[in-house]
């Protein structure tokens, strides 16, 4: 299973079903599709390939496609960056086909949405909900410990997209959550595959089809906000991640049942490219190959004598390996991506837009901090916007410019340098006036 580095065991079974569910707008002319991706995570040549797959058998462009993971961590371990080769060598645990498989069934989602396009209604609304609490607790010695912060920034606003037949149908055909918050309600000892609480939410929102004029559940998706650094305030077991999910739903419904309604919107779409620095591992990695030499020195001296001095020392050096693989790991990730530009030490990736008449979608490519992510929805363009999180890539945690001043996991296990939040939240409110302004003048 993926998202927990301390997993007590293996997969037992299956609890909940994992499901790829797409939304597909039009206003006439041009198209974009949202597909929602109930796994971990996916990377650029994965969703890359959907979005092929979607333009070579709609008129969906490419570029107007946004996948997006809702960040389970209870979902299947596999490659989330490249299908696997008919060569790879089998992983153990891993079933090579299903991965081979994932992008051809995601991007039949799409399709089979593209086929079934109807008139609609559009809506959005807000609705603040206390599921989220922030995860970066500073302590006495100025260290960050990953644990609940209840003084730090957390964004509380969910989000919701509804779609309704006519202006007056009370009862939606279609509907998107959005909200910042890691899908951890589940902790480490769960061994079921399962969606969390946001899979709870999409449940109770498609059980109810109270005031629809079609009688028929509404098409539900969840779509991950900025959420790097936000954990649920309160964990615990299937019970719990379903109540959260419910008071999810409850609280979408009776924001929509309020939200004012347009019978057309225009639809603009927009591929921002994005030039990330890589953090210098340099220093890093020079430091903990000295602290090696050092133990691996006093553990020489010590050899044959055991007791309370050659387990400190023991411990101590295996801190220092510790340290050295993971600063390893980031680099040797950097040697392999095909995204890297290794000599000028750059990461190319990219941001989505989507406009729908007066509300926006910004498809983040990581796990972006709360902070950043409320910089983008205070943008003066749109009424509303949403931010997703974990959209067409995965760099990464990318952490607001002080988060790196203090450390701790996010900051350790990024690969991105100091400042990529805040350009992030530059090119984003730029390209959003350029699309509000387009939006006008196609009216």
């Amino acid at each position: 299973m993926a998202g927990y580095g301390r997993r007590t065991g293996s997969s037992t079974g299956i609890h909940d079903d994992l499901t790829a569910g797409a939304l597909v707008v039009s206003d006439g002319i041009r198209k974009a599709a949202i597909v929602s991706v109930e796994l971990l995570a996916l990377g650029i040549r994965i969703c890359d390939s959907i979005a092929e797959q979607v333009a070579a058998h709609t008129d969906i462009p490419p570029e107007a496609v946004m996948v997006c993971a809702t960040h389970t961590h209870s979902g299947p371990h596999f490659n989330m960056f490249a299908t696997p080769r008919g060569d790879s060598p089998d992983a153990p645990g891993r079933d090579l086909n299903w991965e081979r498989g994932l992008p051809d069934r995601i991007a039949r989602a799409v399709i089979e949405a593209n086929a079934h396009l109807r008139p609609a209604a559009v809506a959005a609304a807000g609705a603040q909900f206390g599921l989220g609490t922030n995860r970066r607790l500073m302590r006495a010695d100025g260290t960050i410990q990953l644990a609940p912060n209840y003084a730090g920034t957390v964004d509380h606003e969910l989000k919701v997209l509804g779609l309704f037949a006519t202006m007056h149908d009370p009862g939606a055909i279609s509907c998107l959550l959005n909200y910042p918050c890691h899908g951890v309600v589940l902790c480490e000892d769960n061994l079921l595959y399962s969606r969390d609480w946001p899979g709870f939410a999409i449940d109770a929102l498609q059980q109810s089809t109270t005031g629809s004029s079609s009688g028929r559940a509404p098409i539900a998706l969840f779509t991950q906000g900025a959420s790097g650094n936000i954990d649920p305030v309160r964990r615990g077991d299937f019970s719990a991640g379903r109540e959260w999910g419910h008071a999810a739903a409850s609280l979408a419904h009776a924001a929509l049942a309020h939200a004012a309604r347009t019978g057309f919107a225009q639809v603009v779409t927009r591929r921002v490219p994005v030039l990330m620095k890589l953090r210098d591992l340099s220093a890093r990695l020079a430091i903990a190959r000295a602290n090696i030499q050092q133990t691996e020195l006093a553990l020489k001296k010590h050899a044959g004598v055991g007791g309370i001095q050659h387990r400190r020392l023991t411990d101590q050096h295996q801190l220092s390996l510790d340290e050295r693989g993971a600063a390893e790991a980031l680099a040797e990730a950097n040697r392999r991506d095909r995204r890297v530009d290794q000599g000028a030490g750059e990461l190319r990736t990219h941001m989505t837009l989507l406009a729908i008449g007066d509300l926006v979608l910004v498809g983040v490519p990581g796990e972006l901090f709360a902070e950043l992510g409320i910089a983008i929805k205070a943008n003066p363009y749109f009424r509303h916007t949403f931010v997703l999180g974990y959209c067409n890539d995965l760099v990464g945690y990318i952490p607001t410019r002080e988060a790196y001043e203090v450390g701790g996991y996010e900051v350790e296990t990024s690969r991105v340098a100091q400042g990529s939040g805040e350009l992030l939240v530059h090119l984003a409110l730029a390209h959003l006036a350029e699309m509000r302004e387009e939006s006008t003048k196609l009216k």
